[in-house]
């Protein structure tokens, strides 16, 4: 409905736009309270929605979303990450050309970012990035599986529940048939695996069990020779 309102004029003097943008600006104020944030992201939910929106209009809309995913709510930084996929879904084109300083801003909070809530956010924004299919996220294999060897045995069950997802949504990225690029990652999160069990913490037991699921899932054959080994660690640890 909002879509075809909007097309009877384009532009910033669509009178539903102003409408819309000033009602959520106002909900999305930092004093506001969840319930109006929340009001406030599904308004930019209708609007990204919206097919004739013009250049400028997509650009202000990808500025307030950047801006939501480095808040320190994580109802409303997980909201702004549910709407930056549909942006990158859509391919708007200011959003495609900032990918690789997102990415960047990303794997820097996993690196060093102390707040749960943007490591969270950070973990997710990898995997929407992994699943879209950009090939410029291949350059950055090596540093997402860097990056994701703390988040998956963080303190925070939530934590290593979505750095196990980030991980598997990185592993497609690598094809199957080159196992000459594939073999010395699945060997380095198999070598982790057997790091996060010698822990010996709920953390890093857990950690291990999830690189071991990815790597049954994502991993092709090269389970096969460690499947032994990973039966009997899942066996240790039944009665954990």
């Amino acid at each position: 409905i909002i879509d075809a309102e909007t097309k009877s004029q384009h532009g910033e003097l669509n009178p539903i736009y102003i409408e819309l943008k000033a009602r959520m600006v106002k909900l999305l104020n930092p004093a506001s309270d969840i319930l109006d944030r929340l009001a406030g992201t599904a308004i930019l939910t209708a609007l990204v929605g919206i097919d004739s929106l013009e250049e400028t209009q997509r650009i202000r809309i990808a500025l307030k979303i950047k801006e939501l995913l480095a808040g320190l709510d994580i109802t409303i930084s997980l909201e702004a990450v549910a709407i930056y996929k549909i942006m990158i879904e859509k391919r708007w084109a200011s959003v495609m050309s900032s990918v690789e300083t997102e990415v960047n801003r990303s794997l820097e909070w996993l690196g060093s970012e102390r707040n749960e809530v943007r490591r969270m956010t950070a973990l997710r924004i990898i995997e929407v990035l992994c699943n879209s299919d950009l090939v410029s996220l291949h350059l950055y294999i090596s540093k997402i599986f860097t990056e994701l060897r703390n988040p998956l045995r963080n303190q925070r069950h939530e934590t290593r529940m979505a750095a196990a997802c980030t991980l598997g949504a990185c592993m497609e990225l690598i094809p199957m048939s080159e196992r000459n690029v594939r073999n010395p990652w699945l060997n380095f999160l198999y070598e982790e695996l057997q790091r996060n069990f010698q822990m010996a913490s709920v953390e890093g037991y857990h950690g291990a069990l999830l690189i071991s699921q990815e790597l049954l899932q994502h991993g092709g054959m090269y389970m096969q020779s460690h499947f032994g080994q990973v039966c009997d660690m899942a066996l240790k640890l039944k009665e954990y």
